[in-house]
């Protein structure tokens, strides 16, 4: 068993409605990560489709869109995983039904491993587009174990307590957050908006890392896409909450070394819970008084 791999984490601009201009960019982003020594690489949210729930595409060309990804996408990433050995974690947007679920595919060297569909679904906006998943995988590929959530699912302990419970060595985000505050459309305020979107994530992620002994891992889209811009940010947070490789804003990638003994040390010490969960009490608390 190898005791430590590399993970990229890639902040890719998509081009909107352009699932094949995309998927030319995740292969070439893909032989970058390989070149670095990555096993694996994690794109972000609707990166295959671009974020059609933020543009003005018409229905009817949105459908058609996400049904030509759907069609191409698993064996153009198959391909890809088989002849450079990775395992990827790549958003998309897919059918369904006259709907869509906001997806990311995992692809290992051995093929389609798991699809997992944001489950948690942050405004109405998305709402009307979006149908939640209903489930939650947990991975194995290469020798190590991960979970995977999308935006506004790092929101939520349960799925990092879940994945660390089931084993996970580490939990990938795929992100397509843009705005956030009064101003940061314009280009030249890409640098606020990353650092704002850090500020974010920094309040939480941490302590999903300490408590689950994981690395975490985060990568967002990047420029102007549709009606948004986005920040282009990816960063590595490690078992003991630090950030520890960063790159922002605009397009570009972090790899990052994950290691057993670190993640070893974290679960041996105190501020490791996942084992000591007790979810039979919290299901069924006593309430007290009226």
């Amino acid at each position: 068993m190898s005791t430590t791999t590399r993970v990229a984490s890639v902040a890719m601009h998509s081009a909107m409605g352009d699932p094949d201009t995309n998927l030319d960019r995740v292969a070439q982003w893909s032989h970058k990560a390989r070149d670095q020594g990555a096993t694996f690489a994690l794109f972000p949210e609707e990166c295959v489709t671009g974020s059609m729930n933020k543009s003005d595409i018409p229905p009817d060309d949105a459908m058609r869109i996400a049904r030509e990804a759907s069609e191409k996408t698993t064996p153009f990433l198959e391909s890809l995983c088989r002849d450079l050995g990775l395992t990827l974690v790549v958003g998309t947007i897919e059918p369904a039904s006259e709907r869509y679920r906001n997806s990311a595919l995992i692809v290992g060297p051995s093929g389609r491993l798991a699809t997992f569909t944001k489950l948690h679904i942050p405004n109405e906006t998305e709402r009307r587009w979006f149908e939640p998943g209903t489930d939650l995988p947990v991975v194995t590929s290469q020798g190590w174990t991960f979970g995977v959530g999308i935006c506004y699912d790092l929101r939520f302990p349960e799925i990092f307590r879940t994945a660390a419970q089931r084993g996970a060595d580490f939990f990938l985000l795929a992100v397509g957050a843009s705005g956030g505050s009064d101003k940061v459309t314009p280009e030249d305020d890409q640098t606020a908006q990353a650092a704002l979107h850090r500020q974010l994530a920094a309040q939480v992620l941490p302590a999903r890392a300490i408590d689950n002994g994981l690395y975490v891992f985060y990568a967002n889209q990047a420029g102007k896409s549709g009606r948004a811009w986005f920040p282009g940010l990816a960063f590595a947070i490690d078992p003991d909450g630090r950030f520890i490789h960063e790159h922002a804003p605009d397009e570009g990638m972090i790899v990052t070394e994950v290691s057993r003994e670190v993640i070893d040390k974290a679960r041996s010490s105190g501020c490791f819970t996942a084992n000591e969960a007790r979810p039979d009490v919290y299901a069924a608390p006593l309430i007290v008084g009226k």
